[in-house]
């Protein structure tokens, strides 16, 4: 019996192996960031398309005000390449550069019906250096170079004799007058306002009494009278 409590107790021990679960592996929470980087780009984007509408809202408001090319850092000119230098197709800045072309057009158009042939030229060139492809820019200089042909007179007004009304530009309006009435011409008075314009108009009517003369008025810078003159066939 001894001898068997003996051997039972030298028997090995039996372990139990245990194995522990692998941990999961943790994912970060890249919500947060992620929400912050779509906040910093919609903030971004929102910036550039503040900067995009100011430049195009300034380069409207230097159109509207006749700053077509200067001053360099102020005209709309300036104001649509910047747009069109981060966007070359920013329909809106194309657009602005064609207006700059046409209010050149108009101006020149306007000069040259003044008789005013080199400031005529002077705004055609200017609409060359926005654009030289224009369609409108070789009609405008083939109606200038008509315009410098043709036999139209025009005269000069000095800016502070009609301010003053003075006598001296009384008399020139006299003979104005006179020379419209012997050669049957059409005559358009240009004057910085109306009531100068019709002052004009009242004292070329009160010399030629008995004849009523023919013509229009319209406003500009420069004071002048341009009597176009009748071809073959006018009545």
């Amino acid at each position: 019996m001894m001898g068997f409590l003996l051997l039972a107790a030298c028997q090995p021990t039996q372990q139990r192996v245990v194995v522990m679960p692998q941990p999961e592996p943790v994912v970060p929470d890249t919500s947060e960031i992620d929400e912050a980087e779509a906040r910093a780009r919609f903030e971004a984007e929102l910036r550039y398309q503040r900067m995009i509408a100011d430049l195009l809202f300034e380069g409207r408001k230097a159109l509207n005000a006749n700053r077509l090319l200067t001053p360099a850092d102020t005209s709309a000119h300036a104001y649509f390449m910047r747009v069109l230098a981060i966007e070359p197709e920013n329909a809106v800045a194309l657009q602005g550069i064609q207006d700059i072309v046409a209010q050149y057009l108009q101006l020149a158009e306007q000069a040259s019906r003044q008789g005013q042939f080199e400031n005529a030229q002077n705004y055609l060139r200017r609409a060359e250096q926005v654009d030289r492809t224009h369609a409108g820019i070789a009609a405008a200089w083939a109606a200038l170079e008509a315009e410098m042909e043709s036999t139209d007179v025009v005269h000069s007004i000095n800016a502070r004799d009609l301010a003053s009304q003075s006598a001296a530009l009384t008399a020139q309006l006299a003979q104005i007058a006179v020379q419209a009435r012997d050669s049957g011409a059409f005559f358009l008075i240009t004057a910085p306002n109306d009531a100068q314009a019709r002052w004009i108009y009242l004292q070329m009517q009160a010399a030629v009494e008995g004849h009523r003369l023919r013509g229009n008025i319209e406003l500009g810078d420069t004071p002048t009278i341009r009597l176009i003159m009748p071809t073959d066939g006018d009545a």
